[in-house]
């Protein structure tokens, strides 16, 4: 009755009144940032102990603290992501070659997320969750921007994977680096040297290279 001309300007009203309240929840999303990359949380808004790498023994805290708290993100800012790469006991290394070669930051964070996620699912969040213990501290080289510490240790990691040490004595050798962009100290190299009988920090760590 009212002819073509009228239905396609029918059409295109409906088209406007079912977009624009689609365009109307679009924009609001978009502008709070849904879309976005989400920034690292700061030190400041977890609650495990965290202070700024100015120095090379600071980096031994925040090592310590952050694998403590379960927090991979921290724990991540304590390395060199670079030049990270962790030796295991030279006994586990000729036992299982495999396990423990290649053992760049790529590797580290992929075993610490499943060691975390092991701990969390067995034992939860709990302040005794992990212990780490570390003794007869001794810096065998300690230069302007560059440190090796070595540490007796024990440690306990309450996780839920059979067939996977949870506890480990021994001896590590963390080299630090202080880096020329930021002046910040990180971790470069972790050398570990299981007590006698045991394999060491580095045995539970391999338990967890899938």
């Amino acid at each position: 009755m009212f002819g073509e001309g009228f239905e396609v300007r029918c059409s295109r009203i409906h088209a406007q009144i079912v977009f624009f309240p689609i365009l109307m929840v679009v924009i609001p999303l978009a502008s709070c940032g849904w879309f976005d990359t989400r920034d690292p949380v700061d030190p400041s808004e977890s609650s495990v102990p965290w202070r700024q790498p100015t120095q090379a023994r600071y980096v031994v805290e925040n090592l310590k603290n952050t694998l403590e708290g379960i927090d991979l993100g921290l724990y991540t800012r304590c390395v060199d992501q670079d030049s990270f790469y962790f030796y295991a006991d030279p006994v586990l290394v000729e036992n299982d070659p495999a396990r423990y070669d290649n053992w760049d930051w790529q590797v580290e964070e992929e075993v610490t997320r499943l060691l975390f996620q092991s701990v969390v699912e067995h034992h939860g969040e709990q302040d005794s969750s992990v212990t780490i213990e570390l003794t007869d501290e001794e810096w065998l080289v300690s230069e302007a921007d560059s440190a090796v510490a070595q540490y007796s240790y024990d440690v306990e990691f309450h996780h839920a994977r059979a067939g996977v040490d949870s506890t480990a004595s021994g001896t590590l050798r963390w080299r630090l680096e202080r880096s020329s962009v930021d002046m910040l100290w990180y971790l470069e190299t972790w050398w570990d040297f299981a007590a006698e009988g045991q394999g060491g920090w580095g045995a539970i760590k391999g338990g967890f290279r899938d």
